[in-house]
C-alpha cells in the first residue's frame, strides 16, 4: 500500500497534522498501536479555553466535563495564593471522547485511521519511507513520501532510526485517580506544592462537576503510592476527599524538559510529546504540540506540492515553530526546575512572598496558561520577584 503521508500515533498530534494534510487533498495514513482511539488516557484533561480557540476547534458538549476559571495554589505549610480573572480559562474535557471527535474530523477530511496497528519500524531507501506495520493476524509494509512521528512519549520509532529523543530524565511518572463525592471548588484547580507529597513537581485537584474530581500528581519515583498516601494525610487533601470514592485510576509520564534538538529529518518530522513540545511547568502539551502539528501538516502538505526542494518546507516549519514558541518553552524549563529544587522551605517561602508582595496581580495581568513566557519574563522584570527568588533560593536543594 501506498500512502502521501505515514502518521504513527493517533494521538491528538498526530490527528491534527494528519487533517491540515488531507484536507490539500493529500493521502494520509494513521497507524495506532491500540485497539481503540483515546484509550489508554493518560491526561489530565486542563484545555486552555484560548489555546482551543487558537487551534481552530469548537469543542461538542459531549466532550466538555466542566469548566474553570482559575487555580488556587498551595505552599507546603498550607499558604495558598488564588490566580483568576473572573473567566473561564479552562475546559475540562473526556480526553477519551476528545480524542474520538478529533479521530471522526479527521476522518470527514479524509484521513484513514488503522487501530490495532504497530509500527514496528521505518526504513528510508532515499525516495521513500517504508514503514513495517504489525497488526492483529497479519503484517504489511506502507510506503510513503512523508513520515510524521507522533508515538508519544517513548520515542522508540526516533531511537531506532538513531534520531532525537526525549531523555528519561525529563520524564516523570504520573499515576491519578477519578474520584465521586469530592468537597472542593467546582470552577477551581487547586494544586499542592510539597516536596514529601511529590518531590519535583506537584499535585492536582481537577473538578469535574457534579463533586467529582480527577486528583493526580506526578513526582521523581513511586507515583502512585505517594498520591495514595496524599489522600489519606494531606492535611488539606484528605478534607477534600474524605466522602470520596475512587472510580478509576490510570498512570502515564508527565515531561518536564525542552523539546528535541530537531524536529524535522528528511521527509520526516516529529510531532507532540515525542518532540517534549510540552510545558514544563505543568506537562501539559496539547495546545502548543496541537499548534506545532498543524504548522507540521501545512509544511508537509506544501512539500508535497513543490516540483523540488520539497524538504526546505520542512525546514521552513522548523523554523517558524521554534521562532514562535521557543523562548516561552524554554523559559517554562527553567522555572520547572527551579521550583522542582526548591526544599519545602523554599516553596514556602516563594508561594508566600507571591502574596505577600503583590506578584499575583501580574500573573492575573499577564497570564497565559500555554505561553507562560510573557508573564515569566514580567516577572523577572520585577524587582519584588528578585527579592523573592533571592529568599527562595538559599532553599534550593541541588545546583540548577
Amino acid at each position: 500500500m501506498k500512502a502521501d503521508v505515514t502518521v504513527i500515533g493517533a494521538g491528538p498530534a498526530g490527528i491534527l497534522a494528519s487533517i491540515d494534510a488531507a484536507s490539500r487533498g493529500h493521502k494520509v495514513l494513521i497507524f495506532e498501536e491500540h485497539p481503540a482511539i483515546g484509550k489508554p488516557d493518560h491526561c489530565a484533561g486542563l484545555l486552555s479555553t484560548s489555546g482551543i480557540q487558537e487551534l481552530g476547534l469548537k469543542l461538542p458538549k459531549d466532550v466538555i466535563q466542566n469548566h474553570v476559571s482559575g487555580a488556587r495554589i498551595f505552599s507546603p505549610s498550607g499558604k495558598s495564593i488564588l490566580i483568576e480573572r473572573g473567566k473561564r480559562e479552562a475546559f475540562v474535557v473526556d480526553r477519551i471522547a476528545f480524542d474520538r471527535w478529533l479521530a471522526d474530523k479527521a476522518h470527514h477530511t479524509g484521513v484513514q485511521i488503522k487501530t490495532s496497528s504497530q509500527v514496528t519500524k521505518i526504513v528510508n531507501n532515499e525516495t521513500e519511507w517504508i514503514a513495517h506495520i504489525k497488526q492483529k493476524e497479519s503484517k504489511e509494509k506502507i510506503s510513503s513520501r512523508r513520515v510524521v512521528n507522533a508515538e508519544g512519549v517513548r520515542c522508540y520509532i526516533s531511537r531506532s532510526i538513531g534520531f532525537y529523543s526525549v531523555p528519561r530524565k525529563s520524564k516523570m511518572p504520573a499515576y491519578q485517580f477519578e474520584l465521586k463525592n469530592v468537597d472542593a471548588h467546582e470552577d477551581l484547580v487547586e494544586m499542592y506544592y510539597d516536596n514529601r507529597v511529590a518531590p519535583g513537581f506537584f499535585c492536582w485537584l481537577i473538578p469535574l462537576g457534579e463533586r467529582r474530581a480527577r486528583v493526580g500528581l506526578a513526582a521523581r519515583d513511586y507515583s502512585k503510592i505517594r498520591l495514595k498516601s496524599a489522600i489519606s494525610h494531606h492535611p488539606i487533601l484528605k478534607k477534600r476527599l474524605r466522602n470520596a470514592t475512587v472510580e478509576r485510576g490510570f498512570g502515564g509520564i508527565v515531561l518536564v524538559g525542552k523539546p528535541i534538538k530537531k524536529t524535522i529529518g528528511s521527509n520526516f518530522v516529529v510531532v507532540g510529546d515525542a518532540a517534549g513540545i510540552v510545558k514544563a511547568t505543568t506537562g501539559g502539551g496539547v495546545i502548543l504540540g496541537g499548534k506545532v502539528a498543524r504548522l507540521a501538516g501545512k509544511h508537509i502538505a506544501q512539500s508535497l506540492e513543490a516540483d523540488s526542494g520539497g524538504q526546505t518546507h520542512l525546514e521552513k516549519f522548523e523554523k517558524i515553530w521554534r521562532k514562535s514558541l521557543m523562548n516561552d518553552l524554554r523559559l517554562m524549563y527553567l522555572v520547572q526546575k527551579l521550583i522542582g529544587s526548591l526544599s519545602n522551605k523554599g516553596l514556602d517561602s516563594l508561594i508566600g512572598d507571591a502574596a505577600d508582595l503583590g506578584l499575583v496581580s501580574t500573573v492575573k495581568k499577564e497570564g497565559d496558561m500555554d505561553r507562560q513566557g510573557r508573564v515569566i519574563a514580567k516577572l523577572l522584570g520585577n524587582p519584588k520577584t528578585f527579592l523573592a527568588g533571592l529568599k527562595a533560593i538559599r532553599y534550593l536543594r541541588i545546583p540548577l
